[in-house]
């Protein structure tokens, strides 16, 4: 699918995260099976596959920088897929398209923006596009901080009831949730969940913020039904590949 990104403003990319779980048909025009139209959810995505490695005694969390190829090696080992779209934005819009957002900053969970923090920034979607997934690699363990403390604040400040979100002129009302994500060998893990509802249909969206020394990911998995194991799954998978590689 072409990249509409150098066209798609941040706020309109953003607001798609939060309502693609919907299920609504006008979420999905662009989606193939497995995007949010649900097809996705009668079958594991091929991230998972194969058995995630979790390993039995915990990595030493990575620390080392890596470059954009590194990161690209990070997603196509785990069956993503880096560089399809020429930004975040463009990603983001492709799954959840035409819905707009009062306050970006709100989606920094998603790492919205994230092309800030520098040349080393990789991003794409799983296989089965049920979960997107962006890392950056910042410039030391301080700006890498900084990027989980943008993820926090968002959670923190927009939380629980704020209309922040529409689609079509309706109001999104969301509410935000800590979920409990076990991930070993990282120095900040993050897990949350958005629940909310527009227009009358329910949605839930599962997240992972997490730092590995200077190598930050943001993963979210929108598929009501397996986002709550894919996400732990392909986030640890993230993590063991971010130690090799910066270890």
């Amino acid at each position: 699918m072409a990249s509409p990104a150098s066209r798609t403003p941040r706020t309109r990319l953003n607001a798609g995260l939060v309502v693609a779980a919907l299920g609504l048909a006008a979420l999905t025009g662009c989606t193939p099976a497995g995007g949010p139209s649900g097809a996705a959810s009668s079958a594991a995505p091929e991230t998972t596959a194969a058995s995630p490695s979790v390993s039995a005694s915990a990595p030493a969390a990575a620390s080392g920088a890596l470059d954009r190829t590194e990161l690209a090696d990070l997603f196509s080992g785990i069956q993503f897929r880096p560089a399809q779209y020429d930004t975040i934005a463009a990603m983001l819009e492709s799954i959840y398209p035409g819905l707009t957002v009062s306050d970006a900053g709100c989606l920094a969970p998603f790492g919205a923006g994230w092309e800030s923090a520098g040349d080393a920034v990789e991003w794409g979607t799983s296989n089965d596009r049920s979960m997107t997934a962006v890392v950056a690699s910042a410039a030391d363990d301080t700006a890498a901080e900084g990027l989980v403390a943008q993820a926090e604040d968002a959670i923190a400040r927009c939380a629980d009831g704020q209309e922040l979100f529409a689609m079509q002129g309706v109001s999104v009302t969301t509410s935000v949730e800590p979920f409990d994500l076990a991930v070993s060998g990282a120095d900040d893990v993050q897990g949350w969940r958005v629940t909310g509802d527009v227009g009358g249909s329910p949605f839930a969206l599962v997240g992972a913020t997490v730092r590995t020394g200077q190598n930050v990911l943001a993963l979210v998995g929108w598929d009501p039904e397996t986002s709550a194991d894919y996400v732990p799954q392909a986030t640890q998978l993230f993590v063991d590949r971010i130690a090799q590689a910066a270890g």
